[in-house]
């Protein structure tokens, strides 16, 4: 009789895998390891995942649910112009914070389809800044205002851009050496700054 599935023991799980790649990279991840952790035989992993691809694949998903609510925390409760600026920020603390991991988010090469409950998660993220967006959009006189689906994907690109040249240390040096990492997340969102043009912030500056 195979065992029953152990809700904390898959939490426990995916929480060391995350561990190690934070700590070593994906590519360094070993089911043995992940399994000495935890104090169990590596057969114990594959109850729960039958290789190593689909335990990364669980790993992207959940480190997806902390990035996507990272930066909805930023925003609550903000007016739009305001509310857009911390997401950004959010987005780029998240990821220089998170280098290794984000790196796995994005650069992975996968052998197994893309779950639905990532997928939708991204959509409702991508909508969501869409929506937010419009919401700043409209707060911009007709005269000087850019084009919505330019500015959309220009400054979400840039901003995976400029994560992936912070993190890889082509743009400011290697994290934690030379201008250091607050200063590489200032200038980094001077650059999203310029780009997105945005209104002065609807509130009384904190």
């Amino acid at each position: 009789m195979s065992r029953p599935p152990n809700p904390q023991l898959a939490n426990d799980i995916l929480r060391v895998t995350a561990q190690i790649v934070e700590d070593k990279g994906a590519e360094k991840l070993a089911l043995l390891e992940v399994a000495r952790r935890l104090g169990y035989t590596r057969p114990t992993i594959y109850l729960y995942y039958k290789n190593k691809d689909e335990l990364l694949q669980a790993t992207i998903d959940r480190a997806f649910e902390s990035f996507a609510d990272a930066q909805d925390a930023a925003e609550e409760g903000r007016p739009p112009a305001s509310a857009l600026r911390r997401r950004v920020a959010a987005y780029l603390d998240w990821g220089i914070e998170h280098p290794e991991m984000y790196r796995l988010m994005f650069e992975h090469p996968s052998e197994s389809p893309v779950g639905d409950a990532r997928v939708a998660l991204r959509r409702r993220w991508l909508e969501r800044d869409r929506e937010l967006l419009a919401q700043v959009f409209d707060l911009i006189s007709e005269e000087h205002r850019p084009s919505l689906d330019v500015v959309d994907s220009g400054v979400w690109g840039v901003a995976h851009g400029l994560v992936s040249l912070i993190i890889s240390g082509r743009m400011f040096g290697q994290l934690g050496r030379a201008i250091g990492i607050d200063e590489a997340k200032a200038r980094a969102q001077r650059i999203i700054e310029g780009i997105l043009q945005l209104p002065a912030d609807e509130e009384v500056a904190q």
